[in-house]
This record gives C-alpha cells, sequence and structure tokens, in this order.
C-alpha cells in the first residue's frame, strides 16, 4: 500500500498476459535490433549495386524506392521497440487502485456528444454518475452539441436521482465548429468559471465505464506530478469476431502505445481519458485546429515536457462502427486530422508555439499522411512491376544479387517485432483504405468541406447509422463505390493476374529461368509486397462477401439498471468482451 494525501493507493497483481509477455521482451529487442540493422544495410547494399552498374533501369528504382518505403514503415516500429526496451523504467504499467472516500481530489466528468442516439448517450450517463467515487467529489456534465431537447429533458429529470449530473449546451454545432476540441474547451472555461476540479475525464457518448474508472485511473497521475494525461486502452462490447477490419486497434494499444507509454508519451486515444486540468490550461486547451483533438493535445503535452500515460486495463466498454460505411468515415475523418495538423502549423494560427514543437507537430502528421500516399502508390506499382516481366535487380554481379537476396531475407524477420500480442505485419492495417484517406483529404481541401451527414461517426445525420434495408443494386453501389472498394476490387484484380502473369513469363525464359525468377516474382521482398498488397485488399472483399455480426445495445435506458461490465480478466488475446446488463439497484446507488 503506498500511502498519501489522496486516499491511499494499492497496487495489485499484474495482468497475466503482460507478466507472461515479458518473458519475451529481451527476444523482441534482438530481433527488432536485427531487422532495424539489415534493412539499413540491405538499402545501402541495394543502392550501391544499382549505382555502380550500367544495366539500371526505371523499374529496378521503382523496386528500391517501394523497398525502401515499405523497409521505413517497419522501421519505426523497430526503433520504437527498440527504444522501449532500452529504457531502464520501461517496464509494464502497474495496476493501482485509489482507495479510501476522504480527501480524494475533485473530478468533473465530461461527457461530449453531438446528435447520437439518446438510449445510447443515457447509458452511458447512467454509467458515469454511479462510478464507485464519493458523488460530493465529482460531476458529470452532459455537453451537447448537438441541443437534443429529448436528452435535455431526460437529463433534468435523471437530477433528482443524481444532483451531480448536468446538461450543458453551447448551441445546435454543425460537428465542424471546433467539432470535440470547441465542446470540451467550452467545459473548460465557461461551465468550470466558478470551480476549478483538480482533474477531469472524458467519456464518449458511446462508451461505458467500469465502477472502478476514476479510482483506477487517477493514482497514476497522482504518483506523478509531471503526469498530465493518462488514457485508458479501449475495448468494445459490439466487435465482432474476429475482429475482420482490426476495428479494436489492438496493434496500436498493446504494441505501439504500450511502448510510447513506457517512454512518458503515450498517445490519448480519446475517450476515456483522465487528466490533469491545470497541465491542459497551460497547454492552450485542447487543439482547435484539428478533427484529431486528442492525438494534437498528446503531441503539445509531449512537446511542453508533461508525461503521458496508458493504462492497459478493461475500464471503457465502447461500440465500433457496425458497418463498412461507418468504418470508412471514421478513418477518414482521422486522416483529415492529421492533415489539418501540417497545415495549422505553417500557417500563422500556429506561431504561438515554439519553432521546434511546431516542427514536431508537422512532420508528425506529415509522416502519417505520406504513409496513406506511399502505400496508394506502392500497392499500385506492385503489378506495375511484375507487368512489366523485366528483370528488377542488375544481375552483371552474380555475388552481389546472392548477398542482396539473402540479406533481403531479412524481411520475414519484421513478423516478430511488433509484439507476441500482435499478428505479423498489423502495423500495415486498414492501408487498404490508403486510396479512400488521400481522397478524402482532397476533397476537404479542395472541393468541399462539408460531409454528406456529419463528421460526428455516431452522429444520427450519417445514413449508415440508419438500418434500413436495401436493394441488392444498391448495397453494391453503397459498398463499391460509395465507400470507395471499387478501387481495392480493381487493384486486387490487377495484382492477381499480374502474378500469374509474372509467373507463366518466367518459364518461358528457358535459358536464364533461374536468375529471372528470383529477380522477378520470386524476389523475396516483392514476394512480400505481394503478399501485404493482397493481404490488404483481400480485407474489405472478405467483409462484402461474409458480413460480420454486430451486437447490439438490446436494453433501452428506461428498462436498465446499474451497468455491469466485465472486467479485464475476462478480456482474451486484446479482444473485447461483450457486456452483461442486470438490472439491479434502479437508483444506482454506490
Amino acid at each position: 500500500m503506498i500511502g498519501g494525501t489522496a486516499g491511499s493507493i494499492v497496487e495489485l497483481p499484474q495482468d497475466r498476459q503482460i507478466v507472461s509477455g515479458q518473458r519475451h521482451r529481451n527476444f523482441l529487442y534482438n530481433v527488432a535490433r536485427s531487422a532495424e540493422t539489415i534493412g539499413y544495410v540491405y538499402i545501402i547494399i541495394r543502392l550501391v549495386s544499382l549505382l555502380s552498374t550500367s544495366e539500371k533501369t526505371w523499374q529496378m528504382w521503382t523496386l528500391f524506392l517501394l523497398e525502401t518505403f515499405f523497409i521505413h514503415l517497419a522501421r519505426k516500429e523497430q526503433s520504437l521497440t527498440v527504444l522501449a526496451t532500452k529504457n531502464p523504467e520501461s517496464l509494464p504499467r502497474k495496476r493501482l487502485r485509489l482507495h479510501g472516500n476522504k480527501d480524494l481530489p475533485h473530478v468533473d466528468v465530461l461527457l461530449p456528444c453531438c446528435g447520437e442516439d439518446v438510449d445510447v448517450i443515457l447509458q452511458t450517463v447512467q454509467a458515469a454518475c454511479t462510478l464507485d467515487y464519493p458523488k460530493s467529489h465529482f460531476r458529470v456534465l452532459v455537453l451537447d452539441d448537438g441541443q437534443s431537447q429529448l436528452l435535455e429533458k431526460t437529463v433534468l429529470e435523471l437530477q433528482t436521482q443524481w444532483p451531480h449530473l448536468s446538461y450543458n449546451s453551447r448551441g445546435r454545432q454543425s460537428g465542424q465548429v471546433f467539432a470535440k476540441s470547441g465542446n470540451l474547451n467550452y467545459a473548460l472555461t465557461s461551465l468550470q468559471r466558478d470551480f476549478q476540479p483538480e482533474f477531469c475525464a472524458i467519456l464518449d457518448a458511446d462508451s461505458i465505464p467500469t465502477r472502478e474508472f476514476l479510482r483506477a485511473t487517477l493514482p497514476h497521475l497522482l504518483m506523478d506530478p509531471e503526469a498530465a494525461l493518462v488514457s485508458t486502452r479501449q475495448y468494445f462490447y459490439n466487435l465482432p469476431n474476429g475482429d475482420p477490419l482490426s476495428q479494436s486497434r489492438g496493434h496500436f494499444y498493446t504494441c505501439q502505445n504500450a511502448k510510447l507509454d513506457t517512454l512518458g508519451i503515450a498517445i490519448d486515444s480519446g475517450s476515456g481519458a483522465v487528466f490533469r486540468r491545470q497541465s491542459i490550461v497551460d497547454a492552450g486547451l485542447y487543439p482547435t485546429y484539428s478533427f484529431s483533438e486528442d492525438w494534437q493535445l498528446s503531441l503539445l503535452l509531449r512537446g511542453m515536457g508533461y508525461k503521458t500515460f496508458q493504462v492497459d486495463e478493461a475500464l471503457q466498454f465502447g461500440q465500433v462502427p457496425a458497418s463498412l460505411a461507418g468504418h470508412i468515415a471514421q478513418r477518414k475523418r482521422w486522416n483529415i486530422g492529421h492533415a489539418q495538423q501540417i497545415v495549422a502549423m505553417i500557417s500563422p494560427r500556429g506561431m504561438s508555439l515554439s519553432s521546434q514543437l511546431r516542427f514536431s507537430i508537422a512532420r508528425n502528421g506529415f509522416g502519417i499522411v505520406f504513409e496513406e500516399i506511399g502505400c496508394l502508390l506502392g500497392f499500385a506499382a506492385v503489378p506495375l512491376l511484375l507487368f512489366c516481366g523485366k528483370k528488377l535487380v542488375p544481375t552483371s554481379s552474380p555475388n552481389m544479387v546472392a548477398l542482396q537476396f539473402i540479406l533481403s531475407l531479412g524481411q520475414f524477420l519484421q513478423a516478430a517485432y511488433t509484439g507476441h500480442q500482435s499478428t505479423p505485419f498489423a502495423f500495415l492495417e486498414n492501408k487498404w483504405l490508403a486510396g479512400s484517406n488521400v481522397h478524402a483529404i482532397l476533397r476537404f481541401y479542395f472541393v468541399s468541406k462539408k460531409p454528406k451527414g456529419s463528421f460526428i461517426t455516431g452522429s444520427s445525420e450519417n445514413s449508415f447509422n440508419h438500418k434500413t434495408e436495401l436493394s441488392l443494386c444498391m448495397r453494391l453501389y453503397r459498398d463499391l463505390w460509395g465507400n470507395g472498394i471499387f478501387y481495392s476490387v480493381i487493384l486486387l484484380t490487377v495484382i492477381l493476374s499480374s502474378i500469374i502473369y509474372s509467373s507463366i513469363s518466367a518459364t518461358g525464359k528457358a535459358e536464364d529461368f533461374f536468375m529471372h525468377t528470383i529477380t522477378t516474382i520470386a524476389w523475396p521482398q516483392l514476394a512480400h509486397m505481394c503478399f501485404l498488397v493482397l493481404k490488404n485488399l483481400s480485407v474489405p472483399m472478405i467483409y462484402l462477401l461474409d458480413p460480420p455480426k454486430y451486437t447490439a445495445r438490446a436494453i433501452p435506458f428506461a428498462d436498465m439498471g446499474t451497468s455491469q461490465l466485465k472486467t479485464e480478466e475476462d478480456v482474451v488475446d486484446g479482444e473485447a468482451v461483450q457486456g452483461t446488463w442486470n438490472g439491479i439497484d434502479k437508483a444506482g446507488k454506490n
């Protein structure tokens, strides 16, 4: 037990999966270091080979650029693994609990919403109001940018049951007027003018916290005065079996952000965050220049020297978009947000920040957008190279070819370094959306900044949230054309054709069959890229052919009692379990 002025902090036994994962720590470090080194050596030797030969062609240079790009994507993961493991304090985050009810800090729980289904919002409201925390020490502020009269009326009625609950609205917003960040800043300024709590928590409209949410997150901030924000990993109650669209973002949470957490620079994933209010005020409040306000806030806090953490426990359960269109719309908004950070940092609005911080934020956004463009062009270039039927590696020196071939096999080491909870090459998850994301960014800046519905994924203004039966023709139009999947269908067909063509073409090179084969379709790097392209582009195809089943919230608010969700012990292999609702204690007493 750790004593303190604010109750007592108790350390709980660590999660079995995380303890088990530590056995792989040194192995992952060595594999990452080896893959990183081999990647650098390979690129250097490939470049020397191209520069020193007279038989180089544009196809050879194109393959070299593609190899460099994909190795760059992997190198970022490798470097993060190396940095996180070298850090002497890079141990898994402890599981802590805040005990007692005396001298606890005051907390405002902020629930921003804008047009989501009222039943969904009210379920989150109830779970927030019944948190295991003294009611005299926390408030629940519903922040409604949709200005729903039904939501306002219901919340006012619930105040007799939960006096620490309040409805607040800055007026109806389009979802684009400073978006969620403006809504949160409204709470941090106007609503907290007379009373400033030490800490604030944020829950999305559909994110139901477990009762111990505050007692599990606050200790990490209380024990480290340099910590500004603690983010919780997002779990989902409606995640379909197999998670075909990688909506759980398992690789991000278990590998990327978990490693950033050991360095004290975890990325805020939005809902389920708890922050020290004064730190956010010092950072200039939530940034209003991007739809990805949580991501941008993390970068600002990092640049100001604050620590940001991630708690891996299952402390909140939200819902993923239950349609292909909803998932795509969500990813488009995120990528538009990253493009916005580039523009903001080179415009006058970013001049209040230091040049070093502005450059860092702009570079971060550029890197994300560059990856989308690179995958879009790279996926298309692979079949182009195969259809050319030309050797893609200089063959004037057989020994140099052999050396490059052996080093090229090192690419497959990258299946191991990501982490034991992640699938091979998961860092490319959802890259089949690269074309759709690039198109969304271009449309936003050069055509129209107004979406067909709302930028809020869960808003009722979006047609994909309406459960309506469509004809076969309308479904095909919506899924293939409206969602940009037609691009994936065409490219998938083209690359399969190019692989067949290249294989058949190699058999016609009887006099040079072996050398032609290993310098085209059988070149390890190219074969690996073919695998990555096929793996990515087949995702939406599989989704359309075998649509997953999403679990809906079955119980309306009027019939619902206290929310009782399973805890992290019930989460297996990073997949969220479904919540169970027990209709007990209608008053929601602690």
